[in-house]
C-alpha cells in the first residue's frame, strides 16, 4: 500500500465519522419552491427532452396513424410517358440486356419498379 492509498483511507475514514449535516424540513421547502420555480423558465428548459417527449407525442402518434392507414398503391404512368418509353425502348436494347425477354415486360419492369416481368 503506497503513502496515497493510506492518505485517502484516512480521509475517507475521517468523512465516513462525520454525522450528516441537519435540514430544517422549511429549508427543504424553500429549496424545492425555488428549484420548481426555475425549472420551467429560461433556456434550460427548452433542452428538457421530458416536455418535449410529451408535447410532441400526439404528433408522433398522429404522423404513425397516417402511415399505417395512407393507401400504398402504385403509381400510374401517363400515357404520354409509356409512349414515350416504348419508343426510346426498343426490342434491340432490349437484347442487350437479356436476350430472352420481350421489350414489353422490360419496359413494364422499369416503369413499375418490379422484378417480376411477365
Amino acid at each position: 500500500m503506497t503513502e496515497h492509498d493510506e492518505e485517502q483511507d484516512a480521509v475517507a475514514a475521517i468523512l465516513a465519522s462525520v454525522p450528516p449535516p441537519r435540514v430544517t424540513p422549511a429549508f427543504l421547502a424553500r429549496v424545492n419552491a425555488r428549484i420548481d420555480a426555475d425549472a420551467g423558465t429560461g433556456w434550460l428548459a427548452l433542452a428538457d427532452f421530458r416536455v418535449w417527449t410529451l408535447r410532441l407525442a400526439p404528433l408522433a402518434a398522429a404522423l404513425a396513424l397516417i402511415a399505417v392507414l395512407w393507401p400504398t398503391g402504385g403509381v400510374e404512368p401517363s400515357a404520354p410517358a409509356v409512349a414515350s418509353a416504348q419508343q426510346t425502348f426498343t426490342p434491340a436494347s432490349a437484347a442487350d440486356w437479356q436476350q430472352d425477354v420481350a421489350a414489353n415486360a422490360m419496359l413494364e419492369a422499369a416503369l413499375s419498379g418490379s422484378a417480376h416481368a411477365r
